[in-house]
């Protein structure tokens, strides 16, 4: 968890955070040094609700908008005549990591 905390603040993600957030994370923190472990299941997600807030990244935005979009047209170009019978490169253009990152970025900067 600390090294989740030192990218956070590396990121800026840290500065976005309440107070109260900040609190609870620095708390789980402590708890976790001295009791080797958090039992506590409520104390968990909402630990784990911030964990996931810290590790955001401009880079993983991109590529989640860029997954949503192939998601669409996935479904798009298979409810559709065939697209993919009579064009195989669009679902090799789907599948390539390069092409979600484009397609991210439009949607990102949208």
């Amino acid at each position: 968890m600390s090294t989740i905390f030192h990218s956070g603040l590396r990121n800026g993600n840290w500065a976005l955070l309440s107070v109260s957030e900040k609190g609870l994370f620095r708390c789980a923190l402590w708890v976790a040094r001295v009791r080797g472990r958090i039992s506590n299941t409520k104390l968990m997600a909402q630990v784990i609700e911030i964990t996931l807030r810290l590790v955001k990244s401009l880079r993983n935005s991109i590529l989640n908008a860029g997954r949503q979009r192939i998601g669409v047209m996935r479904e798009t170009y298979g409810k559709a005549s065939g697209v993919f019978s009579w064009a195989p490169q669009v679902s090799r253009w789907l599948n390539d990591a390069g092409y979600v990152w484009y397609l991210g970025v439009l949607e990102v900067n949208r």
